[in-house]
């Protein structure tokens, strides 16, 4: 099995602002999955965003999916 063609990250950003860290899936419903998790009142006392990007490592293009705004 070779690598896949799209990866999907999730960048967690503190409340300052900062890239606090991510992680890589294989999966876009894995990684929205997970997004959802942090969709409530108590993820805006850690984290100030959640993004959610896919990077197509064919063109090297990254598009934004989805976010959340604390």
């Amino acid at each position: 099995m070779g690598l896949p063609e799209i990866t999907y990250e999730l960048r967690f950003y503190d409340q300052r602002g900062t890239l606090d860290s991510t992680q890589q899936h294989t999966d876009e419903a894995t990684a929205r999955s997970i997004l959802r998790l942090f969709d409530e009142p108590d993820s805006a006392e850690v984290y100030s965003r959640i993004t959610l990007t896919a990077h197509d490592w064919i063109t090297g293009a990254d598009a934004d999916l989805d976010a959340l705004i604390f």
